[in-house]
């Protein structure tokens, strides 16, 4: 009888309960892939959801900290770079004369010396000072003309002749001079003698060389004078 209570007391008597549940003991190959794979996607869904969250953190974290931009102008890669021949098509260029030369020599040492790759040799009549003549004024008349040539000649003037042509056509050459110093001492002895002579620059024609080259707007050319002529005159070169 004592042994029954014992048995009782501890649950020897009482039949045991087992959970209930809901999942079967073994699993088919089928299930087990589906199970895994749903812990794949609830994996993958839990990540994407978290990358999701990060982001939306720094574009609110962006906009109320906004970085400082450094603006950075590169040349667009359609953009022709700068050449030289561009700068030089750019540049303004005149034509220019300089001379005269003595010679094609001199002209072509001179023209090598500022470096001209494009010129041409101009030959041109230019006004120069020949020499200075004293003279006696024309008298009104011929008459009045041989009265002054007689005149001058009782002075102790012989070497004198009449002026056919020109300006001063009538008077009386008295002397010919190279510079304009030698012929105001001459004037002033005459003066001294009672003569009131007068004096005239001659000039004449004179066929000398230039240079016709192409330069820049502002250039300046050394050891010879030179001045800006029409652009035409250095022909294509300026094309």
């Amino acid at each position: 009888m004592l042994f029954f209570f014992w048995k009782l007391h501890f649950g020897a008597l009482t039949p045991s309960v087992e959970p209930v549940t809901n999942i079967p003991a073994l699993l088919t190959v089928s299930e087990r892939q589906l199970a895994r794979r749903g812990a794949q996607i609830s994996a993958y869904l839990d990540n994407a959801a978290t990358e999701l969250q990060v982001k939306q953190v720094t574009d609110i974290l962006q906009r109320l900290n906004p970085p400082q931009v450094a603006l950075i102008f590169k040349a667009s890669p359609h953009t022709p770079k700068s050449t030289g021949s561009d700068r030089q098509k750019t540049a303004i260029h005149h034509c220019y004369e300089a001379g005269p030369f003595s010679d094609q020599e001199a002209l072509r040492r001179w023209a090598s010396a500022e470096h001209l790759t494009v010129f041409k040799a101009a030959n041109k009549s230019t006004m120069v000072s020949s020499d200075f003549q004293v003279y006696y004024p024309a008298g009104k008349d011929a008459e009045q003309t041989r009265i002054n040539k007689m005149m001058l000649k009782a002075k102790g003037l012989n070497d004198v002749w009449p002026i056919s042509d020109g300006d001063i056509k009538g008077a009386i050459s008295l002397g010919v001079f190279n510079d304009r110093q030698r012929a105001m001492l001459f004037k002033n002895q005459l003066a001294e003698q009672g003569v009131k002579a007068e004096i005239r620059q001659r000039n004449k024609l004179r066929d000398e060389l230039f240079i016709r080259f192409v330069g820049g707007q502002s250039a300046i050319f050394k050891n010879v004078g030179y001045t800006r002529v029409a652009d035409i005159d250095c022909g294509n070169a300026l094309k």
